[in-house]
């Protein structure tokens, strides 16, 4: 239990005490003021927002180009520790579902434990994923949701930060793409997800790009044209691709897949297999093709076979997302995330680290 030291203490630190919005006598970190939020006192004119999926690569990340991570799964406070010492904030990944949204008191009881847990672990705020609620029955309650978060999380950690994530592109047809808009106005960002295009194919059923170039550009100019301010979106590129199993193979770039429906698309890629892109880097020296770049897609694919079937495995590479890094100065938008930095190969081998090194790179645009 945390004792209280205001007797001892200067106005000044017992003033930066209360703003940390925690008691710091706990602190797991070498240095105490690590255990403070950054968030107060923070500002990045252009983000780099790392999603952080697992295991203890974390500690090889490019801490010098990050400015805020996300964290899903176990808290590790040692990552926090070490995020804090190289200025960088840590937000932790919230899923919510429908039942969290049905009325005001279980929003209040949500918001409640979350904000808890977020002082509890000395973290700069939070970053929703949204479970099951992108439909117009539950979407109408989440500019509710934001505003109410928006008043508690504020009030007891300064400058915390709150963001969200978004599909690829602000669809009309819905009064989702309205209610998103509205709940952008209580967040510090909007993260769209730039990637999984796929997964409703409309026209054709065959193996492309988890994120086409133009319709990255399309989705993201969705949400601004919507109202999205455009400083509080963030592009979020995929570090990872699809594996296709052809079910009739052409040739190279025309791989058939099987048709199956998927909410209300007749083809769709959610069956095929993903990969990170440290083992797609590993697949492609074993590929009948070597890289092939479809300049129309503007993203690089290859062909293996495997037990006599053929496969295309689509991914990003430093070239296809340091095109996709241009949109950040045509939209002017707040900054760029990747889908996640643990899938990167942070090995001593030479040739891995050029290349992981080269996809950190790609996410900084001149």
């Amino acid at each position: 239990m945390c004792r209280s030291a205001a007797g001892l203490l200067s106005l000044a630190v017992l003033a930066l005490w209360v703003t940390s919005s925690s008691c710091i006598e706990d602190c797991h970190c070498t240095e105490t003021t690590y255990c403070r939020p950054l968030s107060a006192r923070k500002h990045n004119p252009v983000e780099l927002f790392a999603f952080h999926g697992g295991g203890k690569d974390w500690k090889h990340y490019a801490w010098s180009k990050i400015t805020t991570i996300a964290i899903s799964g176990t808290y590790i406070p040692e990552l926090l520790c070490h995020a804090h010492a190289h200025n960088v904030r840590v937000v932790m990944d919230v899923a919510i579902g429908k039942n969290d949204l049905m009325n005001h008191q279980t929003r209040t009881t949500w918001i409640g434990n979350k904000l808890h847990a977020i002082r509890e672990k000395y973290l700069d705020g939070v970053h929703l994923i949204f479970n099951s609620v992108l439909a117009p029955t539950f979407s109408s309650n989440l500019p509710t949701l934001f505003e109410e978060m928006k008043t508690k999380f504020k009030q007891s950690i300064p400058g915390s930060q709150i963001s969200f994530y978004v599909p690829w592109i602000c669809n009309t047809s819905t009064t989702v793409c309205s209610d998103l808009v509205s709940a952008s106005k209580y967040a510090d960002y909007v993260h769209v997800m730039s990637f999984n295009v796929q997964n409703h194919m409309w026209t054709d059923c065959f193996a492309k790009a988890n994120a086409p170039y133009h319709q990255t550009r399309t989705g993201i100019a969705s949400y601004i044209k919507n109202g999205v301010k455009s400083k509080k979106v963030i592009l979020t590129v995929p570090w990872f691709g699809y594996d296709y199993t052809c079910k009739r193979f052409i040739e190279a770039g025309r791989c058939e897949i099987e048709k199956i429906a998927f909410e209300g698309a007749p083809c769709s890629a959610a069956r095929a297999s993903g990969l990170p892109y440290k083992n797609i880097m590993k697949l492609l020296p074993k590929s009948i093709s070597g890289r092939i770049w479809d300049d129309d897609l503007k993203a690089p694919f290859f062909v293996y076979k495997k037990d006599k079937a053929f496969h295309e495995v689509w991914y990003d590479d430093p070239e296809s997302i340091s095109l996709r890094t241009t949109f950040l100065k045509r939209f002017k938008l707040g900054g760029i995330g990747m889908i996640n930095a643990n899938y990167a190969n942070y090995s001593s081998d030479p040739i891995a680290a050029m290349k992981t090194e080269e996809m950190w790179n790609a996410l900084c645009p001149p």
